[in-house]
């Protein structure tokens, strides 16, 4: 006890809270994943769909959704202590960048659970007129309406039809199964920015599934290959600003290749 508090004495706070993250990914015994050599066929413990595994989180989710939204409102910061992770920081960077000389931002978070990043967002720029949007599977949009009002709920990808100063993936392009052609479609609606955040991602391998446990629930999600990644968005008229290294992944059981987790900040060369 006595070295662990002389190491929280000397390290930053932020960098100590780094570190409880990768020590989070790299211990968290409560997850389990697998390599699933089906593919996006591999059939799920009980018949049970992809989106049963989100959905079983949802009153967890709600919980600290509200806790965040309660700090913000009493002006305190939104996160606090582990809760911070190298993608929270990582999105404060790129909205920084994505608002730069405007009074307004449009931002769409794909797979945003319910709305935390709006708040995020409110705290880290209070004076900017945020419209923030969010697609979400049915359930989870529905609860999102209850608590956060103030975010536009979508559950189809009619939201990418309009263009957005920002678009976001944060912990969840994995889950898409037709992930390069909602890749391309968010290239197209990113007016400013796109930003990949938090991807298993291999090197050397082409994409491949596995399996996620958490508890009694099962899904599935990609690794993908970084390169065919970056060339997705590229081909659809973005450029690589930035390449984020976001720390180690959950090893994966008879992986062909052990991911890592990886970020990108794409950004249009001229704004529309």
């Amino acid at each position: 006890m006595r070295s662990k508090a002389f190491l929280k004495s000397i390290v930053p706070p932020m960098l100590w809270n780094v570190g409880r993250d990768l020590k989070r990914r790299l211990l968290r015994s409560d997850d389990e994943y697998a390599y699933a050599p089906g593919g996006w066929d591999t059939p799920l413990p009980g018949g049970v769909r992809n989106e049963d595994y989100w959905n079983a989180f949802i009153a967890h989710d709600r919980t600290a959704c509200e806790a965040m939204m309660a700090r913000v409102k009493r002006g305190e910061p939104p996160l606090i202590g582990a809760e911070y992770e190298l993608k929270h920081m990582t999105f404060a960077y790129v909205l920084a960048i994505s608002a730069d000389g405007k009074e307004r931002v449009t931002l769409l978070d794909y797979g945003g659970s319910l709305g935390d990043y709006f708040w995020h967002a409110k705290a880290l720029l209070p004076r900017i007129d945020l419209e923030y949007h969010c697609k979400e599977l049915p359930a989870i949009a529905e609860v999102g309406r209850q608590i956060n009002p103030a975010v536009t709920w979508h559950t189809d990808d009619s939201c990418l039809r309009p263009a957005y100063d920002l678009v976001m993936f944060s912990s969840s392009l994995e889950y898409v199964k037709e992930w390069k052609d909602v890749l391309r479609r968010a290239a197209d609606a990113a007016r400013r920015c796109l930003l990949l955040s938090d991807v298993p991602t291999v090197r050397h391998v082409p994409p491949f599934v596995a399996t996620e446990r958490r508890g009694r629930v099962t899904n599935l999600h990609w690794q993908l290959n970084g390169s065919e990644v970056v060339d997705t968005v590229e081909a659809a008229g973005l450029r690589l600003h930035r390449e984020f290294a976001m720390g180690p992944y959950p090893r994966i059981s008879n992986a062909p290749e052990q991911p890592a987790s990886v970020g990108w900040l794409f950004r249009r060369e001229t704004s529309p």
